[in-house]
């Protein structure tokens, strides 16, 4: 596992909307928005599954996911990694309040962990798409 450097931390903790990238057995890739999406500790990121649809499907057929972290002006990062479903136990419950706590009128129909193994930046400049981590 990759360690959560503090500025990708914060650009998660800072960002309103990130986007998931999956893709399915056959490498059909898909982009879902994400609201609800935090660090849960230094080698794992929390995601609640909402709307998910296409993005549950191509989990289940492949557990490999990308995160964009940005943080404006000029920080943004490329999480990768294996992502773990979750759809019940204290976790589960943890995850509706969180959503509970942000838009009551929101449940989620299940939660994700995202096991950090790859970290890039893709702040504009001339680091960008450098491996950070």
């Amino acid at each position: 596992m990759v360690k959560l450097p503090a500025d990708v931390k914060e650009a998660l903790a800072n960002q309103q909307v990130a986007s998931l990238v999956t893709a399915d057995k056959n490498g059909v890739p898909n982009v879902c928005l994400m609201g609800f999406v935090q660090a849960r500790d230094d080698e794992t990121i929390i995601m609640a599954n909402v709307f998910w649809k296409k993005t549950e499907a191509n989990l289940k057929e492949n557990p490999k996911a990308a995160l964009s972290a940005y943080m404006p002006p000029m920080k943004a990062y490329q999480i990768k990694g294996s992502v773990e479903l979750i759809s019940e136990g204290p976790l589960m419950n943890e995850v509706i309040d969180w959503v509970a706590s942000k838009m009551t009128n929101l449940k989620p129909k299940g939660a994700a962990l995202l096991h950090v193994e790859e970290i890039y930046s893709v702040s504009p400049g001339p680091t960008a798409g450098e491996r950070i981590a």
